[in-house]
């Protein structure tokens, strides 16, 4: 009996779930190797656990075996250099750094670690009493932990301005001093903080489940968008595989598969990671997520972050920018409109990476909004310098548009004022008269030409008239001593003289010699010799190709450089080997490759065609 198609699709169907059920077993499996630290288990580091985990899935701590995380030893002064830096993704730069040769005590360093210890002096994290005694195998004091953050965030300055220390632990005076500006400012940035009875504890020893809560908090002043991936709820399924659906910061649209190893956390006002459910999250919501892929291996959450997941597009001229806000002059309502940024908020400025710091008003801007915050920025300078080479330039619109071939080898057009100031070789000139080659700089303002500086291109062509194009603007194209073609414009101003006579563009013919001089493509002066040039090629055969007709030779440039060409010939070609003349039909008979031969002819469409080829090796 044949099953119905009803059973057909239900086996397919069991089959489909069979087979991801065995793709999220192993990646479970793969997940839960990451973490299989055994002493992380116990109720009494719960606290840590959503650090640890996060620190490791970003490689910047690692157990101290595959199964023991060991969250109550003291971190190393050495240990936790290295885990700052490698948190501010600089791993790879330290690879195969050296020590500075005058480093005190360079041989105390353990040799895995004189790399980050290279980077962290080179960046300023190690400094002063440090770097004359650095103490490597020592473990790392809270105080010197926050010492070692405010400088890796390069926020030695601010520190270091600050004038009143008011820290009010009970034990503030047990700060070393010269650490204070350091700590007050760790409390401040929320980096590090006092315990419930209200001290510091500035000289116990960091342990390394602590360290990784300290790292986390340092993690919010680190660009680790490479490794962490931001954006917001879109929708969450739970129905039978767990996934999620992310609006990304660069406005795309990421479906991500939860497994059930995948850690998810809510970050409080205070930092504090705590664990939830993927049934907590709701549409709106802002998240990090750390991914292999479309598989997300832990994820956070931002609480009373959740917004309406509706997106907004504005453009306008940038009035200012404030701490979290940009205010835009919307272009269509002519209206100033203050926004909020989204803390990941996503900047490019002429078409380049940027930040917010690096907009000033004035920019032309274009905002990407979702729930009502700004996730994203496109800037364009309002004033620019553009140069290249002159394309053309057209009166067709209301306004004339100026076309360049820019200096990446791309085409663009811009847009040209009424009253745009013009300057061409240095003396004031009209736009008309800009010419295709010039080379120009463009002075724009919010799009639109404002003043031109031009530098025309004079230019020397001599060779064989190949084509004339009698028309409203004439053209005359020049193939050249080598072969490389030129199309020129005749204009009113153009002088073209025979024998020292003013002729016109009607006196001149195809195969006459010429003599140019231009600017850009239009013709200053032409002299032109009323006679047909024989062009000669000499070097030595390479191949010669009877089927085609073709021998090939390779011959040295006046520059130079060696290169080949293509010598064609026909029935009517006159071949000599020495002084005797061969047979057409046989050629390859008589010229081999090496010898040294001559040919004489006529470019024609680039093509050369030889009316004699002497083969000067004798028989």
């Amino acid at each position: 009996m044949k099953p119905s198609n009803r059973a057909r699709k239900f086996c397919a169907v069991f089959l489909s779930i069979f087979l991801a059920l065995m793709s999220f077993s192993d990646i479970n499996r793969v997940f839960a190797s990451v973490l299989n630290f055994a002493d992380m288990v116990h109720e009494r580091y719960e606290w840590a656990r959503p650090y640890v985990e996060k620190m490791a899935l970003l490689g910047v701590i690692t157990g101290k075996s595959p199964d023991a995380f060991a969250p109550d030893d003291p971190v190393k002064r050495v240990e936790f250099i290295a885990m700052i830096v490698r948190l501010m993704g600089l791993e790879d730069e330290a690879k195969n750094k050296a020590l500075p040769s005058d480093f005190p005590n360079a041989h105390s360093i353990p040799l895995w670690a004189r790399g980050y210890v290279a980077v962290a002096l080179e960046k300023g994290i190690i400094s002063g009493d440090d770097y004359a005694y650095f103490r490597p195998e020592d473990a790392t004091k809270r105080f010197e932990a926050a010492v070692f953050a405010v400088r890796a965030l390069g926020l030695e300055n601010e520190a270091q301005s600050i004038k009143n220390i008011n820290l009010a632990f009970k034990d503030t005076y047990e700060i070393p001093l010269g650490a204070r500006k350091y700590v007050q400012l760790a409390v401040e940035k929320k980096i590090l903080s006092g315990f419930e009875d209200g001290s510091f504890r500035p000289k116990e020893n960091i342990t390394r489940a602590q360290s990784t809560k300290v790292l986390n908090q340092i993690a919010e002043y680190v660009d680790i968008s490479d490794r962490m991936v931001t954006g917001r709820v879109e929708s969450v399924k739970t129905d039978f595989l767990n996934y999620i659906d992310v609006r990304l910061a660069d406005g795309t649209l990421k479906t991500y598969f939860v497994g059930s190893e995948c850690g998810i956390y809510e970050k409080d006002q205070q930092g504090t990671l705590n664990e939830i459910t993927l049934k907590d999250l709701v549409p709106g919501t802002k998240l990090r997520i750390i991914a292999d892929g479309n598989s997300a291996r832990y994820i956070e959450a931002f609480s009373d972050d959740a917004q309406s997941t509706t997106f907004k597009t504005i453009a306008g001229i940038l009035r200012s920018v404030l701490t979290g806000y940009v205010v835009v002059e919307n272009e269509e309502t002519g209206d100033s409109e203050t926004y909020p940024l989204d803390a990941s908020v996503r900047v490019t400025k002429d078409e380049k990476a940027s930040s917010i710091l690096q907009l000033i008003p004035g920019d032309m801007v274009t905002l990407m909004l979702y729930g009502g915050k700004v996730f994203n920025i496109e800037a364009e300078s309002a004033e620019k310098k553009v140069k290249g080479s002159v394309k053309s330039v057209s009166f067709l619109a209301k306004n004339p548009v100026i076309t360049l071939e820019l200096e990446d080898g791309s085409v663009e057009d811009f847009e040209v004022k009424e009253d745009v100031e013009v300057k061409r070789d240095g003396k004031s000139a009209e736009l008309k008269s800009i010419k295709n080659q010039d080379e120009v700089t463009l002075y724009v303002e919010y799009r639109k030409v404002t003043k031109i500086e031009a530098k025309s291109t004079k230019r020397s062509v001599s060779g064989v008239v190949k084509e004339i194009s009698i028309s409203d603007v004439s053209k005359i194209t020049v193939t050249d001593d080598e072969g490389a073609e030129h199309t020129f414009t005749v204009t009113q101003d153009s002088k073209i003289t025979q024998d020292r006579k003013t002729i016109t563009i009607f006196d001149v013919k195809p195969n006459f010699y010429v003599e140019v001089e231009a600017e850009g493509d239009e013709i200053l002066k032409m002299e032109v010799t009323a006679r047909q040039v024989l062009n000669v090629v000499r070097g030595t055969a390479r191949y010669v190709h009877e089927d085609a007709e073709v021998i090939v030779v390779e011959f040295e440039t006046e520059q130079g450089r060696m290169t080949t060409a293509e010598i064609h010939y026909s029935g009517d070609t006159v071949f000599l080997k020495g002084n005797r003349e061969v047979s057409v039909k046989n050629i390859a008979d008589y010229i081999e490759e090496g010898d040294e031969i001559i040919a004489a002819g006529r470019y024609e469409r680039g093509i050369f065609y030889a009316d004699v080829v002497i083969d000067l090796v004798t028989f």
